[in-house]
């Protein structure tokens, strides 16, 4: 079982913060949780007319990341298509649930709980892989299941009591969610079109608005963990829900706001190379949280929300060298590219270019910048490390070659536990050249 199975339940300063708002009527009026993200039969007349709505992008789509990426040279193109598909198929055996009647929901753990981490990641895999009834009901699900703040954002964690899945442990959100279910709404909308049972852009534009009205800072534009956050908190950030190729996506498609989403996205560079220039030079790592302080951004110290090691590259920042990588490879942006580089280059050379050396933790500041936290492996660290190899150049390229193998059976067999396995397939996608950008 991995370490970070506590990792939500340090949401409880979350709870307690949102608890106190609700008590004495601080915030925004939550009357407005009684709007509905859209209505019930709005999803089930999505369900019945699925079949009828072709995937303009079905899969596999083979796109052109920009010119410098590596893949695996050592298996085909058709041989990485393939593992997708069963990692995919895997996946929804594993995970995929409709208990309680709301629709699709992922199991991400013993106690048939969710989060809408799960969720956001359930709803871009279907996307991608054009599975129209999975996300349609993935969707409707999502619609049942408000914030208290946020109307259009998901309530962060459910749990099936007496035959229905209830939100548990307050109703607010996690801005990683967030950001999934808008993007994957993108990708929903490039797929099947707006023009049917569900306006798939319409609904992405919505999340995306109580995004920039809940989840962003007010002072810097920086993103925020939830719409939970208010005083001292908005100047915190957490490196894991530094979505560039998201950002990006929406400035594109949220025009009258680009120019806030703009602001977002060079929130993120700022914090990636204040990072990169004050303490990671050698190493590229990201902390789990920082905070804005004055001029720049700078590593927690000890625990802010989670744990002791809040400011080291932990079980949030190991997403980093895969979320960071997508601005690259898809837009071609490079003002995060050398310390993404830098850390491509590190990793090889700290690891001797043997992936299972990879290692469940290293300081950035809690102690030695790049000295690991202990012996433990994990396929949460090693997988986005595969997607950061791709900018590795050509000297990368027998470490790309390891990776893809270490994390496709070599080293960590098909199924290990949700969070590593919906990770390890969005890097799978990444790899294989079928992570497109709307």
């Amino acid at each position: 079982m991995s370490p970070r199975r506590g990792r939500r339940s340090s949401l409880a300063l979350a709870l307690v913060t949102a608890g106190m708002l609700a008590a004495c009527g601080g915030g925004d009026s939550a009357d407005d949780t009684t709007l509905a993200h859209a209505s019930a039969p709005e999803s089930d007349r999505a369900r019945a007319s699925s079949a009828l709505q072709a995937a303009a992008r079905p899969f596999p789509q083979h796109v052109t990341y920009t010119a410098g990426t590596i893949k695996p040279t050592h298996v085909s193109q058709a041989d990485m298509d393939a593992k997708v598909i069963s990692q995919y198929a895997l996946w929804k055996t594993n995970y995929l649930r409709t208990d309680g009647g709301d629709g699709s929901w992922i199991k991400y753990d013993n106690t048939n709980s969710t989060v809408s981490e799960a969720h956001g990641y359930g709803m871009v895999l279907a996307a991608y892989m054009a599975d129209k009834e999975t996300f349609d009901s993935m969707y409707g699900y999502f619609t049942k299941h408000p914030s208290k703040w946020g109307p259009h954002l998901m309530a962060w964690k459910q749990t099936l009591k007496g035959g229905k899945m209830t939100d548990v442990e307050g109703q607010i959100s996690a801005t990683d969610g967030d950001l999934d279910v808008a993007y994957a709404l993108l990708l929903a909308h490039v797929q099947w079109g707006s023009t049917g049972s569900i306006d798939y852009k319409a609904r992405a534009l919505e999340v995306m608005h109580d995004i920039l009205k809940w989840d962003i800072g007010p002072t810097y534009s920086n993103l925020n963990v939830g719409d939970w956050t208010r005083g001292a908190d908005l100047n915190y950030t957490r490196s894991s829900d530094f979505m560039t190729g998201h950002i990006l996506a929406f400035a594109r498609y949220d025009s009258a706001n680009s120019a806030k989403w703009n602001r977002v996205y060079d929130e993120i560079s700022k914090a990636v190379n204040d990072q990169f220039t004050h303490g990671s030079e050698q190493t590229g790592l990201m902390p789990d949280f920082m905070l804005r302080s004055s001029a720049r951004y700078s590593p927690v110290i000890g625990r802010w929300l989670e744990t002791k090691n809040d400011g080291d590259f932990f079980w949030n920042a190991a997403r980093t060298p895969w979320r960071l990588a997508a601005s690259w490879l898809n837009d071609g942006r490079t003002d995060m590219k050398a310390s993404q580089q830098q850390m491509a280059k590190w990793i090889r050379e700290k690891t001797g270019g043997v992936p299972k050396k990879i290692r469940d933790g290293y300081f950035v500041k809690n102690g030695p910048n790049g000295q690991q936290m202990d012996k433990h492996r994990d396929l949460v660290f090693t997988a986005p490390m595969a997607v950061n190899a791709m900018l590795g150049g050509p000297e990368g390229q027998a470490w790309m070659n390891s990776l893809w193998t270490s994390i496709t059976g070599g080293d960590y067999p098909a199924t290990v536990e949700y969070y590593g396995d919906a990770i390890r397939l969005q890097a799978l996608l990444t790899i294989s050249g079928n992570w497109w950008a709307p």
